[in-house]
């Protein structure tokens, strides 16, 4: 793979997966550069592992079923053991898919993850973690320059003080969604 090329990102879900998270990860797979999405179906974790490798990818997102609905958002990375958590663990209270705003448009080919400098410490350390995993420059919403960007990756907070991640087209920062509304995120393994 180049250095200068982001990696590659393989989009997938849980097992027995809703059609909201079907059309979640479809969402994901249309804002996220370089990424791409396959049914996961019963394929276990080392499976899914393989199946990143088969198509040189190093990261893997699996959106995760709870109660009918999109209840978590984990990231890992492969490793030469199998895959890796990255953290945070997401999880999630709500979601709005790219349909709900009235688009759906085509693939993106940059991704750049902002949050304004004032955003509580929690969102300001999510946007670093995505800015990683993405391999995606990390701005501050005060920041100017958008030259030719096409996707933004908001991190937020709500009125209710809840964390939020959209998606905005740029340069118009139109939102394009997905919305998630963060429940809580998990930054470490148990003990």
């Amino acid at each position: 793979m180049n250095p200068s090329e982001p990696a590659k990102i393989l989009i997938t879900t849980s097992h027995n997966p809703t059609q909201t998270i079907r059309t979640f990860c479809n969402d994901l797979t249309r804002n996220i550069p370089n990424s791409f999405r396959i049914n996961r179906g019963k394929s276990s974790l080392d499976a899914l592992a393989e199946k990143a490798l088969e198509h040189q990818a190093t990261k893997i997102i699996i959106a995760d079923r709870w109660k009918g609905g999109l209840g978590k958002i984990e990231l890992f990375e492969v490793g030469n053991i199998g895959l890796v958590q990255y953290y945070p663990i997401i999880y999630v209270r709500n979601v709005k898919l790219r349909r709900d705003f009235g688009r759906l448009g085509k693939k993106a080919s940059r991704l750049v993850v902002e949050t304004a400098d004032t955003a509580p410490l929690e969102a300001r350390k999510l946007a670093d973690a995505f800015s990683l995993f993405f391999d995606a420059p990390k701005r501050s919403i005060e920041d100017e320059c958008f030259q030719g960007l096409q996707t933004i990756l908001h991190v937020s907070s709500t009125q209710q003080h809840r964390i939020q991640i959209t998606f905005l087209w740029a340069p118009q920062r139109v939102e394009i969604g997905p919305q998630v509304i963060v429940s809580h995120l998990v930054w470490k393994p148990k003990q």
